[in-house]
């Protein structure tokens, strides 16, 4: 009489192992979805030199009027939209992102709010903020 080892056959293990990534895919597929806003963020890159403090931001296919850039004391808040895009037939691979998403970067140093300029070019976005060394912050006590 043969004797069962517990081992699958080798064609088990390997329908089973597809299935695997089958339904991983298809899980990849559902939360691509439901993206969270901090999820869909572009990335960045942030750098400092002695007189600046530079950020740029990775913004394909964006349009200009669907970017904005406002400046909140130390904190720079970059908010976009880019809607997705309408095809015909069915995707088979999905890896650009779309939808609304806000960013908010505290930037280092002490800069001039009304000195912050912006470029967009070639799909990258630089916000240069240049340094204001003797610029102060007012600073206000409140009594109750």
């Amino acid at each position: 009489m043969p004797r069962f080892s517990g081992k699958k056959p080798y064609h088990q293990e390997l329908i089973s192992r597809q299935v695997g990534e089958i339904r991983a895919l298809l899980h990849a597929l559902e939360m691509r979805e439901g993206l969270d806003e901090a999820e869909n963020r572009p990335r960045m890159d942030m750098y400092e030199s002695s007189d600046e403090v530079v950020l740029e931001f990775d913004l394909p296919g964006f349009r200009l009027e669907d970017i904005a850039i406002r400046v909140n004391g130390v904190t720079l808040v970059l908010e976009a939209h880019k809607p997705r895009e309408q095809i015909e037939g069915c995707f088979i691979c999905m890896e650009r992102s779309f939808g609304h998403f806000n960013y908010v970067i505290q930037l280092p140093g002490i800069f001039d709010p009304r000195l912050v300029v912006a470029e967009y070019r070639l799909g990258v976005l630089r916000v240069v903020c240049p340094k204001a060394a003797d610029l102060k912050v007012p600073i206000k006590e409140i009594t109750l």
